[in-house]
């Protein structure tokens, strides 16, 4: 008999592929209308992402206590809904401002509350020796939202029209994304009379320290380790982030055309599934800080090959360990929060450190677009990518997790 965990796990991959998929990926799809229907510039419709944005981090702390008090089933089917409700509204605006409230009230629960917030909840519960492959493994889901939503929903409002498009999909969420999880999806394996990664045996002593809540919201924001994670991440996740905003316009002002230049989008999506895969299975077995350092060698490896390549075949090679570290990054920072807080509180300390990242998020696209506009080039941008690196890597070197069981091979 299958592990009930891994239908779990397969259901994280859904929501996270709705959540990734729609939100983030297809977000330029999703606003491209409004543009021709109010005659909105560029940047007012971008104001809608950093809505998105801001409200999910402002709201990820209470998310994440939510999560840990709660049933999660109950919660991502609440998410869900939102989430359906969201498109039916973006069907029926008739102004900019009710696209813009739309992204800042409806949307942002339903980014939170059916990405990796509840999904690594769930697998920190439901796997222990399995956890690092089963946290890369459920955000493959992101990847293979980003693979396959953006063209669907294009062609979707090619064939119907945006407002019949948007009302379709948020009927389909509402019709399959919620029986899914209702099918599926299940809070704790205990629940069900199982334990975790379906062993056999009752619970060591370690693991049912695991199982118990042991951290305040104050306990958490006084650990070293919970500001170290969180500035560490910040700073790698900004720096790839950066990049990714800004890989077309670097690709096109080496005369690669625009259509070229934005398959090197999915190159990096369709490598960070190797990426989730391989440091998910390396997150059983290595120190935690060996599996970021890694995967900031191979983020390094990538800048230094983007300020050397000035032709296509250069470009996509530096893209390659860029991807898989970009992949490894789910797997390795959940682990860690995991590791460092236990199963109990894993909710409650990922949703704390969200807001700690933002700063650094929200900085580094527009100073690397405005480091591009002083130098007429990205290549100092590169070059500060790989000195941030350094920083992180340098601050990691302090980080002390508390020890964790041995796994065996």
């Amino acid at each position: 008999m299958i592990f009930r965990g891994w239908q779990v796990l397969g259901a994280t991959v859904f929501t996270q592929a709705l959540q990734a998929g729609l939100l983030i990926y297809a977000f330029g799809v999703i606003i491209l209308p409004f543009q021709a229907e109010f005659g909105a510039s560029r940047q007012s419709l971008m104001f809608a992402t950093v809505l998105l944005s801001l409200a999910s981090n402002l709201l990820s702390p209470f998310a994440g206590i939510w999560v840990d008090r709660s049933d999660v089933r109950r919660i991502m089917t609440i998410g869900a809904f939102l989430l359906a409700l969201g498109f039916v509204a973006l069907s029926r605006v008739t102004a900019l401002w009710q696209v813009l409230a739309v992204f800042a009230l409806l949307l942002p629960p339903a980014n939170l509350l059916l990405g990796q917030l509840t999904a690594s909840a769930l697998m920190t519960r439901w796997f222990r020796r399995l956890r690092g492959r089963a946290l890369g493994l459920s955000a493959i889901g992101t990847s293979i939202g980003g693979f396959l939503f953006p063209p669907l929903l294009a062609a979707l409002i090619e064939q119907l029209g945006w407002r019949n498009a948007y009302l379709a999909v948020g009927g389909a969420i509402a019709v399959i994304a919620i029986p899914v999880i209702q099918l599926f999806v299940t809070d704790r394996p205990d629940v069900v009379g199982l334990n975790p990664d379906g062993d056999d045996a009752a619970p060591s002593d370690s693991e049912k320290v695991d199982l118990q809540s042991r951290w305040t919201t104050a306990a958490i924001l006084r650990a070293p380790m919970f500001w170290q994670i969180g500035i560490v991440i910040g700073i790698v996740l900004a720096v790839y982030m950066a990049m990714l905003s800004n890989l077309v316009p670097h690709a096109t002002d080496q005369g690669i055309a625009p259509p070229r230049a934005a398959l090197l989008v999915s190159l990096l999506a369709i490598l960070a599934i190797a990426g989730k895969l391989g440091f998910g299975f390396l997150a059983e077995r290595l120190d935690l800080r060996a599996g970021l350092w890694s995967a900031m060698g191979l983020m390094a490896i990538g800048f230094l090959g983007l300020l050397s390549a000035r032709s296509y075949p250069g470009i996509a090679l530096a893209c390659l360990p860029l991807g898989l570290a970009a992949g490894g990054l789910l797997p390795i920072w959940g682990a860690m929060i995991a590791q460092g807080f236990g199963a109990a509180d894993y909710g409650r300390a990922l949703g704390l450190i969200n807001p700690v990242m933002m700063p650094f998020t929200f900085a580094a696209p527009p100073v690397t677009g405005w480091v591009f506009d002083t130098m007429g080039n990205y290549d100092w941008a590169f070059r500060g990518f790989l000195v941030a690196l350094i920083i992180a890597a340098l601050l990691l070197a302090t980080l002390k997790l508390p020890a964790r069981e041995s796994v065996p091979a």
